[in-house]
């Protein structure tokens, strides 16, 4: 197994946490000043960490679990939920930090696990640069502060690149100055050279700085539904830094939240083709003659024309006869619209001009109140339900709590910019520093950490964009951002009637979720939804939808738990659904899923990459043709078919996901004959399934002992797999036996053939070098097999697809 994924896209993934000693992308690598503490874990200890090189004795907490061996350092969470620590007395305040990381087995459940080093560290207090690895692999880099035994974080990004088991990070922590304290982060894989591509910046100049010397620190949490797992620590470096410290800066910029995404219309990396709207203002859009036109600088009570343009949509909509167009001068609308039932319209730009609706509005009337800045007299008090009932808790079993602990003000809808660059939201004035801010419903305050003298600072003011409530209405060619749209509102942009058509439009930044429709015969042609805090799109009870080439990326910004709802886009309760030729890539979350009583989906020609959940998820369903898809790099399953029946499996790409392909069944069961909630009749044909991450190649399984594996994939033949050794992953297959007892687990697919009878003109292969290409297509020696591997494509798959009838293929298409 390759150490690490291939496709890096540019970035690498040591951990560097500096504090004010890169000046920028050039700056190089500063040579160590005198060393206060190195340890290279070349002893064994069988408890603690016993005495470092240079820097005395390792100290623990009571409970830590950790020992010395193989010249690692190994630390390992007593048991879920609970943290161990080791601490290195040797004093400095000025420091650069570095050592490597290593885990040998990758989380499978639960929130995963955080690795935390800390500098400046007593008793009371530490900077952390916290690594936090999920289930896949995926990695999340934290810049942090211990208070006690409590840890805040000053600025997360998730990495790009995913953990695998025995892979290796070079983790490095520079710290200097005592009147502020800049942190800047970066990461690159062991081995590799060190690069500037990823990087977080903060300072801390509030009065609560760390300003002192103090020793070093190791600590390791484990969510409580994830298994402990040891993590090694090798190669310990602690120096002063050799470089001199630029000045520090007075104010920093504030903390920016993840990156919502592209600019509209520009490819995600790893795409087949684009996806999404054009950027509002790029497309010019014929206008009728007899449009209502609104320009920000109009009059309400004006005509509505060309000379004499209303000011509001709401105006337009009074005035808009039944089947017109309203037509949008370029600039913000700070407006709720809803399209009444009654009258059927086109809401549009005028020509190429950029029109906004924005949730948000200038604020200003901040007086200095030491280390922050208070606007008085906020009364604005917005709904923080975390469910889609109103009022209700949050729930408590697995799979059913919307809010991650460590991400306690996501369903917060409170939305900031200064100077375009959004804020984090905290849940004490106390927490507050630059880069964040605190609604203070007590007092009536809302509370900045960013000096916002001169600076434009914005805030969400309005809960919803649009609801279109008019049968066969049309919206184009605009966007719509910065709502602070609650969870039990369902969308910043609702579809509530019939026939409607929603196309080059992009949604985005918005608090919870995008867009959302439960109306029959619903298009969304061209949409991009981006950076919104939960759900980039969703839908119920949307018989006959169709979805062409959505854009979905950056989603569930505000880190919500992946279950029950997150991330690109879900789907359930319709029937006959389309999505084709769209893209779902680096989502906080799953991919598009299809949950629960669909019937009849066709997915393909879709692309679904690096999303931290599974690729793509077809569960408590009924019937879907999945064919032409580009599915990799997710940080679970790539096409997952849980408790679902009836899925055609045709030509897809499935690459560098855990289990790439993989059919399950659980013991849930639906009293509709109709969609019964089995995993049965499963076809899997002319995939290409490569560089696996998890247990099995062909995984089908069901944990209830109800169904063998024949009956939960009927057919299964002509498809190219790959592993990097017979080793990685040591099981070909994992295959159900029903009542017969535990699954089946297979090393070779010569076995598997012998025992099933199945996949006859399916190819392994076993070799370090991958099947296909950095951007996914068919390597020429894999390409060259197809004829004598793939089975003909049949008619009822090329009706609905780009494949042919009777074509012999391997995989995706690729242009």
């Amino acid at each position: 197994m390759l150490p690490f994924p291939r496709r890096a896209l540019g970035l690498t993934l040591a951990l560097v946490v500096a504090v004010g000693v890169m000046s920028g992308p050039a700056a190089p690598a500063a040579a160590a000043g005198s060393i206060s503490a190195q340890d290279s874990m070349s002893r064994s200890v069988a408890s603690g960490w016993g005495k470092a090189e240079v820097g005395g004795a390792w100290t623990m907490l009571p409970s830590t679990v950790a020992s010395v061996s193989a010249g690692k350092g190994w630390v390992t969470s007593p048991r879920p939920g609970r943290t161990s620590r080791l601490s290195l007395p040797a004093s400095t305040r000025d420091v650069d930090s570095r050592f490597t990381m290593t885990l040998p087995a990758m989380p499978t459940t639960g929130s995963g696990l955080y690795l935390s080093h800390g500098v400046r560290a007593t008793t009371d207090s530490a900077y952390l640069v916290g690594v936090r690895v999920m289930v896949g692999g995926t990695i999340e880099l934290s810049l942090q502060k211990r208070t006690g035994s409590s840890v805040s974080s000053f600025e997360t990004i998730r990495m790009k690149e995913r953990f695998i088991p025995n892979g290796t990070l070079n983790v490095r922590i520079q710290a200097t100055g005592s009147t502020s304290v800049s942190l800047v982060a970066k990461a690159w894989v062991a081995g590799a050279a060190e690069s500037n591509a990823r990087t977080l910046r903060y300072t801390d100049a509030s009065s609560k700085r760390l300003a002192g010397a103090g020793g070093a620190e190791f600590s390791l949490f484990t969510s409580a539904s994830t298994k402990a797992l040891p993590v090694g620590v090798d190669n310990l470096t602690i120096a002063a830094p050799a470089v001199d410290t630029p000045a520090p800066t007075p104010e920093p910029a504030p903390a920016p939240g993840p990156n919502p995404g592209p600019v509209d219309g520009a490819p995600a990396a790893g795409a087949r083709a684009a996806a999404g709207a054009n950027e509002p203002g790029t497309v010019d859009y014929t206008v009728p003659a007899n449009a209502i036109i609104v320009a920000p600088n109009g009059r309400d009570s004006a005509a509505g024309t060309v000379g004499a343009p209303v000011q509001t949509i709401a105006a337009a909509l009074r005035k808009v006869p039944n089947g017109g167009t309203i037509a949008l001068r370029g600039g913000a609308y700070h407006e709720t619209v809803i399209i009444p039932p009654q009258k059927r319209i086109t809401l549009q730009p005028y020509r190429g001009e950029a029109a906004w609706l924005d949730g948000a509005e200038a604020v200003g009337g901040f007086r200095e109140s030491g280390s922050l800045w208070v606007r008085s007299g906020w009364t604005q008090s917005l709904d923080s339900s975390p469910t889609y009932k109103r009022g209700a808790p949050d729930g408590t079993s697995d799979g059913w709590r919307f809010v991650d602990p460590a991400y306690p003000m996501a369903a917060h809808p409170d939305q900031m910019w200064v100077d375009g660059r959004q804020l984090t939201q905290v849940a004490s004035r106390s927490q507050v520093s630059a880069g964040r801010f605190y609604v203070d419903e007590s007092a009536d305050q809302l509370v900045l950490g960013t000096n916002p003298a001169g600076k434009d600072v914005e805030v969400s003011t309005l809960i919803r964009g649009l609801s279109i409530r008019s049968e066969g209405s049309v919206v184009k060619g605009i966007g719509v951002r910065r709502y602070a749209t609650s969870v039990p509102s369902m969308g910043t942009v609702i579809v509530a009637a019939d026939d409607v058509t929603v196309s080059d439009v992009t949604v985005r930044e918005n608090a919870t979720t995008g867009l959302y429709t439960w109306a029959r015969n619903t298009t969304l042609s061209d949409v991009s939804v981006i950076g919104n805090g939960l759900l980039g799109a969703g839908a119920s009870q949307a018989d006959g939808l169709e979805v062409i080439r959505l854009f979905s990326s950056g989603n569930n910004r505000e880190r919500f738990n992946r279950a029950p709802v997150s991330g690109a886009l879900k789907i359930h309760s319709s029937s006959d659904v389309v999505v084709s030729d769209s893209v779902f890539a680096d989502n906080y979350g799953q991919g598009p899923w299809f949950d629960e009583s669909n019937d009849g989906v066709v997915f393909t020609g879709n692309d679904s990459l690096r999303n931290t959940g599974n690729g793509l998820v077809f569960e408590l369903s009924e019937d879907a043709v999945i064919a032409d898809n580009l599915v990799a790099d997710n940080g679970i399953n790539g096409i997952y078919i849980v408790n679902a029946g009836g899925a055609a499996i045709w030509n897809n790409t499935a690459v560098g996901n855990e289990r790439n392909i993989a059919v399950t069944q659980d013991s849930r069961r639906s009293k509709n004959l109709t969609i019964p909630w089995l995993s049965k009749n499963t076809v899997i044909a002319n995939n290409v399934a490569a560089e696996p991450e998890g247990s099995c190649i062909v995984c089908i399984d069901d944990r209830s002992r109800a169904l063998t594996g024949a009956q939960m994939v009927t057919r299964a033949d002509g498809n190219l797999y790959h592993r990097t050794s017979l080793t990685s992953p040591r099981s070909f297959a994992i295959y159900a036996q029903g009542q017969a007892g535990p699954s089946q687990t297979f090393t070779t697919l010569a076995d598997f053939i012998a025992a099933t009878g199945r996949e006859k003109r399916s190819v392994l292969l076993e070799q370090a070098t991958s099947p296909v290409n950095a951007d996914y297509s068919l390597r020429s020696s894999a390409a060259s097999q197809q004829k004598s591997i793939a089975v003909p494509v049949p008619t009822q798959i090329a009706d609905v697809s780009d494949l042919s009838s009777g074509e012999v293929s391997l995989g995706a298409r690729f242009p």
